[in-house]
């Protein structure tokens, strides 16, 4: 089930949303959890119950491995921990990375191997990292023993189950034990309906039109003159911006709904100055996972440079592929580490000592550039865009391009390009999802552009697409 779409907007939350506050002023909090345990698999599971099925035998495994590593025998724990790891990295490896991996051995063998055509669970690679860092906390007795509903809440709960924020169990489970304390509470409403259209605008009337000129251009490379090029680079750097963090701002604001709070996973990433920076700002929870839970385990930075230069190479390998089975997109994770590697080694000091203005345009050209792997094909495709950006020649906007994106017309060239600057600078120097609430401005104008947006939004809908994070 999608964010958005008529069903889970006008009849799915608001039903979860009455059962829910229903049993919490009857006092049934436990029975207020299970609810939303059925409620999060049934949204799983609605487009496909093989999924919820899956999803609800690794939530059984991975329970069972967590409650049995409070053994008082080191070698049981050990022995769990090693089970559970291999446990999900393996069923990762198989919905996501053996068909890779048997395509490279046929390209490297140039034997015929019929490849499997496994489907992709959606939400796959959030869920069984979060189940991992349950096991490995319980392992390292950072985690309490927490009931089956406990558990099976922190994974699948519904606002974050397919495409994150990855949550840790720190943070989720002590929410849902103080469930009896928790009041439903006007301002959490508010924060959360804004939320949650904030994101939704973002999706329909932002991301979804400049995706439609992103997929038009990407489907005919060899076409685009200079400019066209220059701007399907921008086009997609936006259209991933404005898809994943509308999801993950209607994820914060469906919880907070609720009343709960879950990790924010943005923070403006396209205002950073450093490629660094821009890592503690872009998918923020995911950074989290590896830097918790791969580099430092790994040493750190508590080794020498040339260690860490090499923890630092492995985590954005691991990035890139944790992203999806393809070269193209280890390339972009290599291309990122590349660059954390040469920041280390000049120094961030030296970087603070040049302009502003020139680390951000330093930043966010080597960002949108890095995004032509992430998108592209493959690396003929990639390097093509950078071809035709030099041997493209001049003028305007393909009009394939923006009748994709607005129709055909006179006017979609210039709605296209209207569109292009104002996402722009919505990303680079507008404020966020985050500093709007935080300003409290539903009582005033933001209220009344908030309810005109849903209405455009809520017409987009019959266009539905789904978002870019649930093919990672």
């Amino acid at each position: 089930m999608l964010f958005n779409s008529y069903i889970f907007i006008f009849v799915f939350l608001p039903i979860v949303l009455l059962i829910y506050w229903t049993l919490h002023k009857l006092g049934a909090c436990k029975a207020a959890q299970a609810m939303l345990v059925v409620a999060s698999l049934i949204f799983y599971s609605y487009q496909d119950i093989s999924f919820g099925m899956l999803l609800i035998g690794g939530v059984v495994v991975n329970y069972a491995i967590h409650r049995f590593l409070f053994s008082e025998s080191v070698i049981v724990k050990r022995l769990l921990l090693i089970i559970g790891c291999l446990y999900n990295l393996g069923i990762l490896f198989y919905f996501k990375y053996l068909d890779f991996l048997m395509e490279n051995i046929s390209n490297l063998t140039g034997s015929e191997i019929t490849l499997r055509g496994v489907v992709l669970p959606l939400g796959i690679s959030f869920y069984t990292f979060q189940q991992m860092s349950a096991i490995i906390d319980t392992y390292y007795g950072k985690a309490e023993k927490y009931s089956l509903v406990e558990y099976a809440l922190y994974v699948c709960y519904f606002p974050q189950l397919i495409a994150g924020p990855i949550v840790l169990h720190g943070e989720m489970i002590p929410q849902f034990r103080k469930m009896n304390a928790r009041k439903p509470q006007i301002e959490n409403m508010y924060e959360g309906v804004q939320f949650f259209i904030l994101g939704l605008c973002k999706k329909l009337l932002i991301a979804d039109a400049l995706g439609r000129g992103v997929d038009w251009g990407y489907e005919n490379i060899l076409w685009l003159n200079s400019i066209s090029a220059i701007a399907l680079i921008l086009m997609y750097s936006l259209q991933i911006y404005f898809d994943f963090s509308g999801y993950c701002d209607m994820a914060i604001g469906i919880a907070r709904m609720f009343g709960f709070r879950i990790t924010k996973n943005f923070d403006s990433p396209y205002k950073s100055l450093s490629v660094s920076e821009f890592w503690k700002r872009w998918h923020i929870t995911l950074t989290r996972f590896f830097t918790t839970y791969v580099y430092i385990p790994l040493g750190g930075n508590r080794k020498g440079l040339t260690r860490t230069c090499i923890n630092i190479f492995i985590v954005f390998a691991l990035s890139g592929l944790w992203h999806g089975a393809a070269w193209t997109f280890v390339a972009w994770g290599l291309m990122h580490g590349i660059m954390m590697i040469l920041e280390r080694v000049i120094g961030h000091h030296n970087l603070d000592k040049l302009p502003k203005a020139l680390r951000f345009l330093y930043t966010f050209g080597f960002v949108n550039c890095a995004w032509v792997f992430f998108r592209a094909e493959s690396f003929t495709d990639a390097l093509n865009i950078f071809k035709r950006i030099l041997h493209g020649g001049g003028g305007y906007l393909l009009e394939g391009m923006t009748e994709s994106m607005f129709g055909s017309g006179s006017a979609s060239l210039l709605f296209s390009t209207v569109l292009i600057l104002l996402s722009t600078y919505l990303s680079v120097f507008h404020m966020n999802s985050a500093e709007i609430v935080a300003k409290k401005c539903i009582r005033d104008i933001y209220g009344v552009i908030l309810g005109i947006l849903f209405i455009f939004a809520v017409i987009e809908i019959s266009g539905v697409s789904t978002f870019l994070y649930f093919n990672f």
